[in-house]
């Protein structure tokens, strides 16, 4: 007799994560939303892959007032929740370059609709100001933000802070909150930039922005962060080095004076170099330095590795030990994401052998 094995341990954990940060969740709706969860997180539409993101809430009005220069756009209005499947499936096709679908439930009606936050790119984009925004949390406003991570996991983050990732995967090592990933590498990017911190401020933002549009829009990418003062002695010599790096630091000239305009269009070129085949290299100084880098992986070095050709470059990277490479962004066609220090050049790492001598 075959065995059949059923993931109902995500569905009980998902039901009770809306149970407790969610009071009232209608059964209805959770029904609904439970059977379309393997949409939500594979669907394509004319084979783009959308990763949607969808606010349940109770207050849609508060949730846009609460972020800065927002708009909401009630698109449908339900006296119940017959309409969910369809609803849903209407707005997936549209809700796309950072527009947000929210469902908006209250006693007698369901509203249906998008919302987006026209804010500055060096500001929090609306997933985080979703994600970390205080305001909401003293108005007694539920609100629930679900989020399509990949192929196989999804996130759910709930106005309290409270968060579940439901994971698909049969492999443990693709468990990462990618939020964290993402502000990990930002950090390692600007770690040796002097600057007022506000300006640093502005420019972690907008990398954050930056790669949150790579996760979501680029079928896959390496990122390599070097030091500032790094000259390459043959690793990456097949590439394009640009005579000049780009300097996000310089466009900030004047933290009340700079051009948005000039800002993203430099922002699209960067995403462009990701997405281009090979490696874009960046400094700790947040400069763009190198793209369509390529470098012939070591069999003997890396070992075996589950991935294509992306993968086993990012960890011939990490296993080369060189002088100066500080950490690799990788983000796989499947959706997987990661960011790894190189040991030997990881401050956390440092500290512990200093520890460990004294």
């Amino acid at each position: 007799m075959d065995e059949i094995i059923f993931f109902d341990g995500a569905k009980e954990k998902v039901t009770g994560f809306f149970e407790r940060e969610f009071e009232n969740f209608p059964p209805l709706i959770m029904s609904h939303f439970l059977n379309k969860f393997n949409d939500i997180m594979n669907y394509n539409e004319e084979d783009d892959r959308i990763k949607p993101k969808i606010v349940f809430t109770d207050n849609v009005e508060a949730v846009s007032k609460s972020i800065p220069k927002s708009y909401a756009l009630t698109i449908f209005t339900d006296n119940d929740a017959s309409m969910f499947n369809l609803r849903l499936k209407s707005l997936f096709a549209i809700a796309d370059n950072n527009w947000c679908i929210f469902i908006e439930i209250k006693e007698n009606k369901v509203s249906y609709g998008l919302l987006m936050s026209f804010r500055s790119i060096k500001d929090r984009n609306f997933i985080l100001s979703i994600e970390e925004n205080a305001t909401l949390k003293d108005k007694k406003v539920h609100c629930i933000l679900v989020r399509a991570l990949n192929f196989y996991s999804m996130s759910l983050h709930s106005i309290s802070g409270n968060d579940l990732i439901v994971n698909f995967s049969l492999d443990k090592t693709k468990n990462n909150y990618y939020s964290n990933e993402i502000r990990d590498f930002v950090d390692a990017s600007f770690s040796k930039l002097r600057t007022t911190q506000r300006k640093l401020q502005d420019m972690k933002n907008m990398y954050r922005n930056i790669f949150f549009d790579v996760m979501n829009n680029v079928h896959g990418a390496i990122c390599v962060i070097v030091d500032k003062d790094y000259k390459d002695n043959g690793l990456f010599e097949d590439g394009v080095w640009l005579k000049e790096p780009i300097s996000f630091s310089k466009l900030f000239a004047q933290s009340k004076s700079y051009s948005e305009t000039k800002l993203r269009a430099f922002s699209d070129l960067f995403i462009n170099m990701l997405n281009f085949d090979g490696i874009t290299i960046i400094d700790n100084q947040g400069r763009i330095r190198a793209y369509n880098v390529f470098v012939e992986p070591n069999s003997k070095k890396v070992g075996f590795i589950v991935g294509g050709a992306r993968k086993r470059a990012a960890y011939h990277i990490l296993s080369s030990k060189r002088k100066n490479i500080i950490g690799v962004y990788f983000q796989s066609h499947e959706g997987e994401v990661f960011f790894q220090a190189m040991k030997k050049n990881d401050p956390k790492e440092t500290k512990k052998k200093t520890t460990k001598e004294n």
